[in-house]
């Protein structure tokens, strides 16, 4: 499978910002698809999951978080509408519990987008083909996000990345073919600190967030948040 050769980044200065990020994205990406979430407590992953909602046309506001139970069905209203599969794996024991939810045939159905809060947790079931979101707090309104794409077609990464950039004032860093921590430029060989070659780099780049470090191209603005 062809490798991810870019970071996408943006920051989320509102919580409007990290649900549009989830609009665009649910907007693009062909179906069966699934996101892996990561994020501290209050970071937005339910937020941006109302956001994957809207972007398949169902109703944001019933979106909640299902901390309490593994999975949350969201269907369309038609048959072949898209539905959204909203699950929490922060209180699994194993992956073992994913089969009383038919984890499987949730991955492959055609109809159907996978967004999966604390999926590290679960991080031996997950797909190849996937995006990964990480969400970190910047300051008490301000979020500041990471899109991985490792969905396995070059031209659908593309078309997401530069909807991104324009739509959402996101910007990118380039990975490398072989796999290079944007970080320190080293080869990254630990699959579990990807895309860094370690969590001490990972904690270095989460500190250049923190300290302002990094700028995108223009702000978002009020057009941003319009309907396309």
């Amino acid at each position: 499978m062809e490798q991810a050769t870019h970071l996408i980044r943006m920051d989320c200065p509102h919580e409007e910002a990290t649900e549009r990020l989830g609009e665009i994205i649910a907007e693009l990406i062909e179906r069966p698809a699934c996101i892996a979430l990561e994020g501290e407590l209050g970071a937005g992953k339910t937020r941006l999951t109302r956001g994957l909602a809207r972007g398949l046309g169902l109703d944001p506001d019933v979106i909640s978080s299902p901390t309490f139970v593994i999975h949350v069905e969201h269907l369309g209203e038609k048959d072949d509408s898209a539905c959204l599969s909203h699950l929490d794996a922060y209180r699994t024991r194993g992956v073992e519990e994913l089969e009383s939810v038919g984890f499987d045939e949730l991955l492959e159905d055609p109809h159907r987008l996978v967004a999966i809060e604390w999926a590290s947790r679960i991080g031996e079931a997950l797909p190849e083909s996937r995006i990964e979101i990480r969400l970190h707090h910047r300051d008490p309104q301000t979020r500041a996000a990471t899109v991985l794409d490792l969905r396995d077609d070059p031209k659908a990464r593309l078309r997401l990345r530069e909807a991104l950039e324009a739509r959402a004032g996101a910007w990118t860093t380039t990975l490398g073919d072989e796999k290079i921590c944007p970080t320190c430029g080293k080869t990254c060989r630990d699959p579990d600190a990807r895309p860094f070659c370690s969590s001490r780099c990972r904690l270095v780049d989460l500190q250049g967030w923190f300290g302002g470090e990094y700028a995108i191209s223009r702000p978002l603005d009020a057009t941003d948040f319009l309907e396309e």
